[in-house]
């Protein structure tokens, strides 16, 4: 009789296979699918952020489109579930924008957290630069709907900034050289308003300024071209200055309550 020693253990018939090890440097495994934006797993840390007016310029454009023209990059866990790796915000905006399914590639290959991360990094990092010149061609060729579409603005058409050398107090100081545009009509306002705001600060006058105050005077543009919906920087510019005069307006009429009041 034939020892059973040397028998080995028939597998069950309900046993399942384990899924396979996670990987981190290896091809692959991708595959093209249709899936429901809602159904997808955001990841907790994203260190790529969109500004409000920004985000809502992409969930504009999608509502145009009717659909997502860029993919969403996702892939699957031992659950099955599905993980966001490029594409959050794009992710966001279709379901802000209704849209039920959406054009994801799915990375079908189990990845470790360190290459997952690896993933998500260089997508947000690894891109190319623009020729300014050309860009600014290609920009100023669109009509205001596009340009609107496009999420830049008129200030990609500044291409010949550069820097240029001016001896005060015995330096070399590098400064910037910025150039608006207006329509001739924009211009007279704008020149109106700025005499305005020079008669009432005729004892000041500034012949150069710290990088910080032009980093201030910067966000200050982008900040109202946001908050109002302009796009040329030059009428953000001539509504800056108005804003100026009314807020000196009202510091003047403060200081007169106080005189008035002494």
């Amino acid at each position: 009789m034939a020892s059973s020693s040397g028998r080995q253990k028939p597998s069950k018939p309900d046993d399942k296979a384990q899924p396979a090890p996670a990987v981190d440097w290896k091809a692959l495994d991708i595959e093209a699918r249709r899936v429901d934006p809602a159904a997808l797993k955001r990841r907790e840390k994203n260190a790529h952020y969109m500004a409000p007016a920004m985000f809502k310029r992409l969930v504009d454009n999608v509502r145009i489109d009717g659909k997502l023209t860029t993919t969403v990059l996702v892939c699957q866990n031992a659950d099955g579930s599905l993980e966001i790796l490029s594409g959050h915000h794009r992710t966001a905006a279709a379901i802000e924008a209704g849209l039920l399914l959406v054009d994801a590639l799915v990375i079908t290959t189990p990845l470790t957290e360190k290459r997952k991360v690896a993933i998500q990094l260089s997508h947000n990092s690894i891109n190319g630069e623009d020729d300014r010149s050309l860009l600014a061609e290609l920009y100023a060729s669109l009509d205001i709907d596009a340009k609107k579409f496009s999420g830049l603005d008129d200030s990609v058409l500044s291409v010949g900034k550069g820097l240029t050398a001016a001896a005060l107090g015995g330096a070399n100081i590098k400064y910037d050289e910025l150039l608006f545009a207006f329509l001739p009509e924009d211009r007279i306002k704008f020149e109106i308003e700025i005499e305005a705001l020079a008669k009432r600060a005729k004892r000041f006058r500034i012949h150069a300024a710290p990088q910080s105050v032009f980093d201030g005077f910067f966000d200050a543009i982008v900040r109202t071209k946001h908050q109002l919906n302009i796009v040329n920087s030059g009428i953000a510019l001539s509504v800056m200055a108005r804003l100026a005069e009314e807020r000196l307006d009202q510091l003047e009429a403060e200081q007169q309550d106080k005189t008035d009041a002494a």
